[in-house]
């Protein structure tokens, strides 16, 4: 049996390799035909998806969770249900766990989890008590990116678990109703932690998170651990595998990413695009007794119909407007860096959140979301520049290009 539990193990560790080289796949460099040069992209589908600020791959969580540990063996007294008197069977631990998201669907996670564990057999007339340290390697599969395509504006997600670990516990065996001790095992005579018994485990179980704001979230987890060994209740019997679920809710930070992990295109020589004014106007002057005659050009912006006789001006001073933003009749490119499903979003509160002006915070719509963009650029090129330092200067990892036409958001890139 043991070769099967290792053979079930490095299964496991294969599949991790396989995690860790599809995330990176995902990430590689991709070929923009309008440029002809190469990027990093999030996912190759995002492009043409609602995105904002929410948890973004390459982003490090720390969690902490609190919940009920039962047992389920061969020193039980239902299958299925823990009893409550007569020597409870429910038992609490806690645990710790970091987390690393490789990609936009899987996630590299570290678990040490201390509990107690208990079970209950009273036509026997024994129950045991066992403290458990445990630790553990695995990795959740985001479900809702896996099969819905990535949304990093999604509130919600649902997480597939699988992993492996190495379990150190001490396990008493007391007899009912007289809580004489009728065995131990560990306590000094194992080869774990402080001579506990150490044992494998595979687990497996499914998880939930909900956002709360951007970097806190609640975390709801039910996962099943199997041990290589029928000894945990000190009973080898009917189970040839001892089992027991830990299940917990818990609160997760997720930390700030630096942006290292992003890979810039290509900047041209020129950073800034130089927008002349749409309309020049030569101005005379009227007065003959001045100096030679000159030109002023103004903005046509300044200027204002007036049915009065024309009269003579003597100065005339223009004053300084604001670049007007460019506006193109055929194909624009924007950057995205928000999107909000059915209610808006305040433009005053993602120029706080991301340092913009809000003045240049655009909002659209399209397919029911409400869509946040910077800039208008008529190629992809000089987008892309802008997305860039978006993401690097302003912390919008996962912003990305998208294109309109006469002010209509189009559903992927031309």
């Amino acid at each position: 049996m043991k070769e099967v539990y290792h053979k079930l193990s490095h299964l496991v560790l294969m599949f991790f390799v396989t995690t860790l080289i599809s995330n990176y796949s995902i990430a590689q460099t991709t070929y923009s035909k309008q440029s002809g040069k190469t990027e990093t992209r999030p996912q190759k589908s995002s492009e043409s998806m609602p995105s904002n600020s929410g948890t973004s791959p390459n982003a490090l969580r720390l969690s902490v969770s609190f919940g009920p540990t039962l047992f389920f063996g061969d020193v039980k007294q239902y299958q299925y249900y823990p009893v409550t008197n007569y020597e409870s069977e429910w038992k609490f631990g806690g645990s710790l766990m970091l987390e690393y998201q490789i990609g936009p669907i899987f996630s590299l996670r570290g678990q040490a989890l201390y509990s107690e564990l208990a079970g209950t057999r009273r036509e026997w007339k024994k129950y045991f008590n066992s403290e458990l340290i445990e630790f553990n390697l695995n990795t959740a599969i985001n479900l809702n990116n896996l099969i819905g395509g990535y949304r990093a504006d999604r509130p919600w997600n649902i997480n597939l678990v699988v992993g492996v670990g190495l379990l150190n516990y001490n396990t008493t065996v007391y007899e009912l109703g007289s809580n004489k001790i009728l065995a131990k095992r560990g306590f000094g005579n194992g080869i774990g932690i402080g001579g506990r018994t150490l044992e494998g485990v595979l687990m497996g179980g499914i998880g939930f998170d909900y956002h709360i704001s951007k970097n806190w979230s609640l975390r709801f987890e039910t996962a099943n651990r199997a041990l290589n060994s029928d000894l945990l209740d000190n009973h080898a019997n009917s189970f040839k595998y001892d089992v027991y679920n830990h299940t917990s809710i818990g609160l997760s930070y997720t930390f700030k990413s630096s942006g290292k992990n992003i890979r810039m295109v290509p900047e041209s020589e020129s950073e800034l695009q130089v927008v002349e004014p749409d309309v020049i106007i030569p101005v005379e002057p009227t007065d003959k007794s001045g100096s030679e005659g000159f030109n002023r050009v103004i903005d046509v912006l300044e200027l204002q119909p007036k049915a009065e006789p024309e009269k003579i001006v003597e100065e005339v001073i223009v004053k300084e407007t604001p670049t007007p933003k460019p506006v193109y009749t055929g194909t624009e490119y924007r950057v995205q860096i928000r999107a909000r499903y059915g209610r808006q979003i305040s433009k005053q509160e993602l120029a706080k959140t991301y340092n913009l002006s809000a003045a240049e915070i655009m909002e659209n719509t399209y397919n029911g979301y409400y869509i946040y963009t910077i800039g208008s650029y008529s190629n992809y090129d000089q987008a892309a520049q802008h997305r860039n330092v978006i993401r690097s200067t302003h912390g919008v990892y996962d912003a990305f290009i998208v294109a309109f036409r006469n002010g209509e958001r189009l559903s992927k890139l031309p």
